[in-house]
């Protein structure tokens, strides 16, 4: 015959086991493929892209289904049908959560939802969400008209040629009014 130590923190363990057993079947409904679980993701950032991975353990790429509306992109996992009394008998410990998954992931930035990619490997999702490229900033040069010569702010000349108006302007000038000093924009523009 074995003899052993009692322990009262193994049966205090066992205890605290049995109790968030017993509350998770109360707070959870009838049928466990109904339950909602928050999916956990990791997001990185990049100049070019949102990069989101999430663990889905048990799922497939078939199972998962990805859609963005106005820079908030949510993904939801719906596990296939789990037949876990087949094998029969009681749980004795049950640590694995069953159910559906979600999570809605809202952007800082404009996304493009067009050039979203996803990838599955390994019960690894991965998914690439890249920004909205902004127009970069153009200068328009401001010309002065003097005279017969146009001149821009850097100093440079150049002749009032081919493609001027009667009056010498050239056709970007044409909002310049008469009687209107140099830079000023007149009536008719």
């Amino acid at each position: 015959m074995v003899v052993s130590r009692w322990n009262p923190w193994i049966e205090l363990m066992s205890g605290q086991g049995r109790l968030d057993q017993l509350f998770a079947e109360l707070s959870t409904p009838t049928g466990a493929a109904d339950v909602l679980h928050s999916l956990p993701l990791d997001i990185r950032q990049t100049d070019e892209a949102f990069w989101i991975e999430a663990s889905v353990p048990g799922f497939g790429p078939e199972d998962i289904e990805i859609t963005v509306d106005e820079n908030v992109l949510m993904i939801r996992g719906t596990p296939p049908s789990q037949h876990d009394h087949a094998i029969g008998g009681t749980y004795v410990q049950r640590e694995r959560r069953l159910g559906s998954v979600h999570r809605h992931v809202s952007f800082p930035a404009q996304v493009s939802a067009e050039d979203i990619t996803a990838t599955f490997t390994n019960g690894v999702l991965t998914v690439m969400v890249p920004r909205l490229q902004r127009a970069e900033p153009k200068r328009v040069p401001v010309v002065l008209r003097t005279g017969g010569t146009l001149t821009s702010r850097s100093g440079a000349s150049m002749p009032a040629g081919p493609g001027t108006g009667s009056s010498g302007e050239s056709p970007e000038l044409a909002g310049v009014g008469a009687g209107t000093s140099a830079g000023e924009i007149g009536p008719g523009a």
